[in-house]
């Protein structure tokens, strides 16, 4: 069920808070981009089981507010305050894709806590070579477009995104052909697909400017170094990923002096979904 808070700005964001609300180990969600508080419907029930597990819509996503010219820490800021409404001491964070780089600004806002963090199918900071290196040729192009012509980029996003909330399986589609095998078939499963239609749909209630918005954040340089960040990170990263080169969580390891680097072999992009078991297992190993 929605919910909503109301930040000392004015600014609204929604919520999902589900799950155990007595479980010991609560989990703040970061969806990927673009996305919503609705992704959490994508976990499986063995990463889900016994667990309580809070998803915001990132500002200009589904019902929360736009708040234009954001950086991760100012997002990091809702996630603060709401762990705050939640009267949550300790948590866990678990981002995926776009929302990894969330997760990680939690846990350098909030150290004493954030008791793990969590990226699957992470991005990472563009600014140091051997992650620019590793993204796609696409990537680059989108990248390049996002700094130095952002009117451009802004509109492109909105044609190449026009009507996909109305036909999100267009979206679902396009996205699927760049990826490997194993994610296509994920992705062509009717209960997967029902949910990640559900998900566009809320995630582009307002347009594609926060859709827009969350590019530029995460393209802008981070105002955080990942050798600060000390709380336990892992990181899980499937092989056979198209989307994220294995190469950009080697580089997140090698930065982040806590990280512990879970290559999977037969892990694809939507690694949550295949490697649900082993992920819920190191999230109950450090129960407070």
């Amino acid at each position: 069920m929605k919910h909503s808070l109301t930040l000392d700005s004015g600014q609204v964001v929604s919520y999902e808070d589900v799950g155990d609300p007595n479980g010991k180990s609560p989990v703040l969600f970061f969806h990927g981009t673009p996305g919503s508080r609705l992704q959490l419907e994508l976990l499986p029930a063995a990463l889900r089981e016994g667990l309580r597990w809070i998803a915001f819509d990132r500002p200009g996503y589904g019902e929360s507010d736009r708040q234009s010219e954001s950086t991760l820490t100012e997002v990091a800021t809702i996630g603060r305050a709401l762990v705050n409404r939640l009267g949550l001491d300790a948590f866990h964070v678990l981002g995926f894709s776009g929302g990894g780089p969330y997760a990680l600004a939690c846990a350098y806002a909030m150290p004493g806590r954030v008791r793990s963090v969590h990226l699957a199918s992470s991005a990472g900071p563009t600014a140091l070579p051997e992650i620019w290196s590793a993204l796609r040729r696409q990537d680059h192009i989108l990248f390049v477009l996002v700094r130095g012509a952002p009117w451009l980029f802004r509109v492109l996003l909105r044609l190449s995104m026009g009507g996909v909330r109305q036909e999100p399986e267009r979206f679902v589609a396009r996205w699927a052909a760049k990826m490997s095998a194993g994610d296509q078939s994920l992705l062509a499963a009717p209960d997967v697909l029902a949910k990640l239609r559900d998900d566009l749909r809320e995630a582009l209630r307002q347009g594609t400017k926060g859709m827009a918005d969350d590019f530029a954040i995460l393209n802008r340089p981070w105002l955080f170094r990942l050798e600060d960040i000390r709380v336990p990170v892992h990181i899980w990263q499937g092989a056979q990923d198209q989307v994220v080169s294995p190469q950009i969580g080697v580089a997140l390891a090698t930065h982040l002096p806590t990280a512990r680097y879970h290559l999977l072999e037969s892990g694809t992009h939507m690694i949550l979904l295949t490697h649900a078991a082993e992920i819920r297992a190191e999230i109950q190993d450090v129960l407070p």
